[in-house]
């Protein structure tokens, strides 16, 4: 089960903090005929806990991890967490998301029965068999070369994926600070308070830069305000000469009429944090921290 150094040079994962721009991004790629957007946009088993990449390092994690004392009974958790969490889920607009989306039950099974018969083998070589399976599952049927997934959570584990999946690209979207997080405290899975945000906000990029600086090429980190509004022919250009693709006018058309300021919600902290110069400084001070870890960090200071 040997694999060369550029096995997963076709996927691509962007990531971020959340709410930063990387559902953007990967509908503006899939518009290009050679890269096809993940079925969910988000598939999650790869970053979730106990899932692919936590099989692959042995490391169990959540509540249950003390009763996972044993390499099979991880592995029956990780089948628990595919067919349940990860299969069916709802979406914001009110649909069914999840892998359902994207894969039969039956092949899923398929998938699932050969990452048994490899485990046996290789414990640390079988998860990486199954994503590859599943990723050329989804080529096949988008017909494209390469396969792009969007979970935020890719760029907080880009060095141990990086090393799981060899080859693999990166595409770290970073957002206006204060923009992230006047998004995610609406979110229920967010921080509550705009100081929470703060928090979060600076833990999760600390994070995603110390990993994106040990990745050199294979990291493209652009910003959405960049790509949305500022600087928009160059960064879109950036991302193509990355992926080595030409442009082409189905995904030109649709980053000039899709890919707009208008969609993307700024400023709306303004109105919303009780002391705004406090808010600014404490702001400005973790966006100094970012820049000591990596100067080049997309982020106005």
């Amino acid at each position: 089960m040997a694999r060369s150094d550029a096995a997963f040079s076709d996927v691509i994962l962007s990531g971020g903090t959340g709410r930063s721009g990387t559902t953007i991004i990967g509908k503006l790629l899939s518009r290009h005929s050679k890269i096809g957007l993940s079925r969910p946009s988000e598939i999650k088993m790869l970053t979730s806990g106990n899932g692919l990449l936590d099989l692959h390092l042995g490391r169990r994690v959540g509540w249950l991890k003390s009763l996972l004392v044993t390499d099979r009974l991880h592995l029956e958790r990780f089948h628990y967490r595919l067919n349940n969490d990860w299969w069916k889920r709802d979406s914001k607009v009110g649909e069914i998301a999840g892998l359902i989306q994207g894969i039969e039950a039956e092949e899923l099974g398929e998938l699932y029965r050969a990452l048994m018969r490899n485990w046996k083998k290789d414990r640390k070589a079988a998860p990486r068999e199954f994503f590859r399976s599943f990723v050329d599952s989804q080529k096949r049927v988008s017909g494209k070369d390469m396969w792009i997934d969007t979970t935020p959570v890719n760029l907080f584990r880009a060095r141990e994926l990086s090393e799981f999946l060899p080859g693999v690209r990166f595409i770290h979207m970073v957002r206006d600070g204060r923009d992230v997080i006047a998004s995610v405290v609406r979110e229920h899975w967010g921080p509550k308070t705009y100081e929470e945000g703060l928090i979060w906000y600076r833990r999760r990029m600390r994070r995603n830069l110390l990993n994106t600086n040990l990745l050199g090429s294979r990291v493209l980190t652009i910003s959405l305000e960049n790509l949305v509004i500022t600087n928009r022919d160059e960064t879109f250009n950036k991302v193509l000469n990355f992926l080595e693709v030409s442009s082409e006018s189905k995904i030109e058309q649709y980053f000039n009429n899709d890919v707009l300021a208008e969609k993307v919600r700024q400023g709306r902290w303004r109105d919303e944090v009780e002391d705004v110069h406090k808010f600014n400084e404490s702001y400005f001070k973790i966006v100094s921290e970012l820049k000591d870890i990596d100067p080049n960090v997309p982020l106005a200071s």
